[in-house]
């Protein structure tokens, strides 16, 4: 049985949920304090709701590229009802309609609000149908084979970016390009994929992305490409032609500057507040812990920082006095890949302790060590000096910046997390740091504490 890919039933529930905040928007705010007449003020408020609408459209603020996950979606909600307010106030002005300017005044902050705040909504309904498998594109993976495995576990490790593999295809068999992408698409019907996606340099080479593009003239079946670089994030890459040719620029990481300057001032100000702020909360812990069993209130452990430095990082004691010198005994248990120890049901573990780290009360005495500048806000998590000695080089680039609270490998599934998936996590953020990428995870950092997913 057939069923449209995701994005055209989502595109349809986003037309009918902007109608209703454009209109509502518009017909919430009367067009002139001296109530003009009822045909005037019903025309108008049609006429600014249809323009509105169209603007949206024509910015593409509907397309799949754009849905269900990053901010590309809201900044063309933002930019079209920008645009198009912008174009009515410069028309009411030329004409001298100052009633109408006032009503353009007012109803443009409700209006963007509605559409900005329905979008969120969507989307968190969404994410949470993608967290069981639905809802999202049906993908078959074409080219290379050996990058199959990798981009097939990076994808099922963030189910809410909506990609979920259903098959492979690498047609090494197949001489022409043409032949190919037909063997593919073939594949991708058997499947019921909606989406090709190509990796890597497949046989047939840049024809065969030709060719698919061809054949998939008039259907709703997606082609994307993955390049090499899946490790850089997007404000790095910069599309332009060259010779004839699409090239992507890559900018190199930077580590220093003024942005990083201001995120250490963003840290000590923020930490500081905190700190202050949830004084009764930590003070309510700190005696929780010393009644609940015998041991001092804080945990003290060393762990590594920038460059390899070590630092005493403080946390709410969970586990029972002494409980480092027996984790030896409980190896055999270890449920965590490399050099990290992480048990489900770590006998260690006290009672108290164990509702402390389901909702990650136990980190927050780290706020002391991100006022002291040994920690950030966000960052790579913070290697234990006998983990950072079994480090190969290219791991040990998490050492150029800061170990944070939390980063994306708390997001991104918590203690649930291989090793081998929070390395990557990790050292993409260290490679694209930006602001927006640190405001993103201490919001998603909110909701994965809430959810307690992964805490343990």
């Amino acid at each position: 049985m057939y069923e449209p890919p995701w994005w055209t039933r989502y595109r349809q529930l986003l037309l009918g949920s902007d109608a209703f905040a454009v209109l509502w928007a518009v017909a919430l705010v009367p067009v002139t304090s001296a109530r003009p007449a009822a045909w005037r003020e019903t025309a108008t408020a049609i006429l600014f709701a249809c323009l509105w609408f169209a603007a949206l459209t024509a910015f593409g603020s509907r397309t799949p590229a754009v849905l269900g996950d990053g901010h590309e979606e809201y900044r063309r909600v933002l930019a079209a009802s920008t645009t198009f307010w912008g174009l009515a106030a410069i028309a009411a002005y030329v004409l001298r309609d100052a009633e109408v300017r006032g009503y353009l005044l007012a109803a443009f902050p409700t209006g963007v609000a509605a559409l900005v705040l329905s979008r969120w909504l969507w989307r968190q309904w969404l994410h949470a149908h993608r967290w069981s498998g639905r809802w999202s594109a049906r993908v078959l993976l074409v080219g290379d084979p050996d990058r199959f495995p990798h981009l097939a576990d990076q994808l099922d490790t963030v189910p809410c970016a909506g990609f979920r593999v259903v098959g492979t295809w690498s047609g090494e068999d197949l001489g022409s390009a043409a032949d190919s992408a037909r063997a593919a698409l073939r594949s991708a019907r058997r499947v019921r994929a909606d989406t090709i996606a190509v990796t890597g340099e497949p046989s047939a080479g840049a024809d065969l992305l030709r060719h698919l593009s061809w054949l998939l003239e008039g259907t709703e079946t997606q082609l994307v490409v993955v390049p090499a670089a899946m490790a850089v994030a997007e404000p790095r890459i910069h599309a332009r032609p060259v010779a004839g040719l699409p090239v992507l620029v890559i900018e190199p990481p930077r580590f220093t500057g003024i942005a990083r300057f201001v995120k250490r001032v963003v840290d000590l100000v923020a930490s500081a507040t905190a700190l202050v702020l949830l004084s009764p909360l930590l003070l309510a812990v700190a005696v929780a812990v010393k009644v609940d069993s015998a041991g001092p209130v804080l945990y003290r452990q060393t762990r590594s920082g920038r460059h390899g430095r070590e630092f005493q990082v403080w946390k709410f004691r969970t586990m029972s006095p002494g409980a480092d010198l027996v984790q030896h005994e409980l190896a055999a248990g270890n449920e965590a890949g490399g050099p990290l120890f992480k048990m489900r049901a770590d006998p260690r573990v006290t009672r108290l302790g164990r509702h402390l780290r389901r909702w990650s009360l136990d980190e927050l005495p780290q706020l002391v060590n991100v006022l002291m500048g040994q920690m950030s806000l966000v960052g790579p998590r913070p290697p234990l000096p006998s983990e950072l000695r079994r480090y190969d080089r290219d791991v040990r680039r998490r050492l150029l910046v800061k170990p944070g609270m939390t980063g994306l490998w708390q997001i991104s599934g918590r203690s649930d997390l291989t090793w081998h998936a929070s390395v990557e996590l990790d050292l993409y953020y260290v490679e694209n740091w930006s602001f927006t990428l640190d405001l993103i995870v201490l919001w998603k950092t909110a909701r994965a504490v809430l959810s307690c997913r992964g805490a343990y």
